[in-house]
């Protein structure tokens, strides 16, 4: 009796301790004593669910940490804003972007965790089921565990078997799971702290200030210079262009292959300087809306430059772009030798004619560049144009010199001799035939030497504009006929206040 009262105490003990297990995990406990297989069945449970979540977790990690093990190429929007009118924009500075990214992250991080985890929460450990949990320092950049995605953690996990969680306050990586699994995951985790221990020990920073249009050249058009080279050297590359800065991350070879690379892109492998000699020849290789120099930038790939006020022409590329570059232009140079002409400086006003519009004129109909400079008494007048050009500017400069004005469609022209009268008709500094000018709505055009005029325009202000020259112009010259004709009368001894001696009426005398 006494065994059998052992027994049954016994069986009530074992019947309490489970009850009392069983209240702990919330299961319902049973009188057949099926308290703890229901709590087992409950953390069975419970894995699956979270193993469920595990797609959903991932996905949200893509969007909360966006960093690689390996920084990956950055897309051409990090680096520039494409312009809408100007070729070249304000490229925003990497870092400010991966800030606000990042903090983006964090938020929804916050309000999603998955495989991130607070410092204060506990790790689901099944002691009973032989689990362990393992901590491991993750390092100054713990989300190299995470990778892109998540597809680091999710390898670890699903090649170990063993769980993971990231502290990213703390930066600890708790490993869980079944001994193995998780002695498994430890040495995948320190390997990976090794190869990024290794990375960071030949990585090297560079930083150089260019100014902001080298930078932008570095990063080229839509940011396709910068990726390349970052393709190329797979370093990172940061790019401010308002500072004008340019920093470089990587092994310390491949920086410094980078850098040549981007020094290259802003400067060019080769600089020379080709001298123009004068404001024709800089206005020759511009072309009309700077499209000749634009063209041999992209036939040749050398980057043109001219600084402002100067005939000095700067070249920078490749040693075969710069070559090719300069032969272009000394040959179009060549084409273009045109002509100078000497003229006196009173001239110059006839060339330009009012506001510019004669020279303009000439310059647009003919294709050719003109440069006029005044010298103490003369000036020189350069023409810029091939053969067949410079001919026709020459003859349009002849006529312009010797006040022919080209008639237009439904305009005459007419001369006048205006004799004593030019000065008259001119007025004190051209006051007169620029009131002639404005009253009539015709081109005057004076020749003081020949002491003519032409008049042109449409037809009846020509008529008008004649009327009133001569108007002026006659009673002077009608005069200066009359003084003359008195003279020459004088001078042959037939004038009315002279005697004959051998006139009889003068007998008396």
């Amino acid at each position: 009796q006494s065994a059998l009262a052992s027994e049954v105490a016994a069986e009530e003990k074992k019947k309490s301790e489970a009850a009392a297990k069983g209240g702990q995990n919330g299961a319902s406990v049973t009188a057949n004593g099926e308290s703890a297989l229901v709590a087992t069945d409950e953390k069975k449970k419970k894995r699956k669910r979270k193993k469920k979540k595990g797609a959903a977790a991932l996905a949200l990690e893509e969007s909360a940490r966006p960093v690689l093990v390996k920084p990956a190429t950055p897309s051409g929007e990090q680096w520039e804003t494409v312009p809408v009118v100007e070729e070249w924009n304000e490229v925003s500075h990497k870092k400010a972007k991966q800030k606000a990214k990042m903090d983006a992250a964090a938020a929804e991080a916050e309000a999603n965790p998955s495989f991130l985890m607070d410092s204060d929460a506990p790790v689901d450990v099944d002691e009973e089921a032989g689990e362990i949990s393992v901590t491991v320092a993750a390092g100054d950049d713990p989300l190299i565990f995470i990778g892109k995605g998540g597809s680091t953690i999710q390898h670890l996990q699903q090649s170990t078997g063993a769980r993971f969680n990231l502290d990213r306050v703390t930066k600890i990586l708790t490993i869980s799971g079944p001994e193995d699994c998780v002695q498994a995951g430890v040495v995948e985790a320190q390997a990976i702290l090794a190869i990024e221990a290794e990375r960071k020990a030949n990585e090297t920073e560079e930083r150089v200030t260019w100014g902001s249009d080298a930078i932008k050249a570095v990063i080229g058009r839509g940011g396709s210079n910068i990726r390349a080279t970052q393709d190329a050297t797979g370093v990172r590359i940061d790019a401010d262009v308002e500072a004008g800065t340019l920093v470089i991350v990587g092994p310390a070879d491949d920086v410094s292959t980078a850098l040549t690379m981007c020094h290259n892109a802003a400067f060019g492998e080769v600089q020379d300087v080709l001298e123009l000699g004068t404001r024709n020849a800089v206005n020759l290789v511009y072309g009309p809306s700077f499209q000749t120099i634009r063209s041999l930038q992209d036939t040749t790939g050398c980057k043109l430059d001219i600084t402002r006020g100067s005939t000095t022409l700067k070249l920078a590329g490749s040693s075969e772009a710069v070559a090719e570059a300069t032969a272009q232009i000394r040959t179009l140079l060549e084409a273009n030798r045109g002509f100078e002409m000497t003229i006196e400086n009173s001239k110059v006003g006839a060339v330009y004619g009012k506001g510019g519009e004669t020279l303009r004129s000439i310059q647009d109909r003919t294709g050719t560049q003109i440069d006029v400079t005044r010298g103490p008494t003369h000036a020189t007048v350069s023409v810029m144009g091939t053969v067949e050009s410079s001919s026709r500017a020459r003859n349009m400069l002849q006529h312009a010199i010797d006040g022919e004005v080209e008639l237009q469609p439904g305009e005459v022209a007419e001369e006048i001799e205006l004799g004593s009268a030019t000065a008259a008709i001119i007025g004190r500094r051209g006051s007169n035939v620029a009131e002639l000018e404005k009253r009539h709505g015709v081109k005057i055009n004076v020749r003081s030497e020949l002491q003519k005029a032409r008049v042109v325009g449409k037809p009846d202000a020509v008529a008008a504009a004649v009327k009133d020259i001569t108007a002026i112009a006659k009673p002077i010259m009608d005069a200066e006929a009359a003084q003359k004709k008195a003279d020459e009368a004088q001078e042959s001894g037939e004038s009315a206040w002279q005697v004959d001696v051998e006139d009889d009426d003068a007998d008396g005398w």
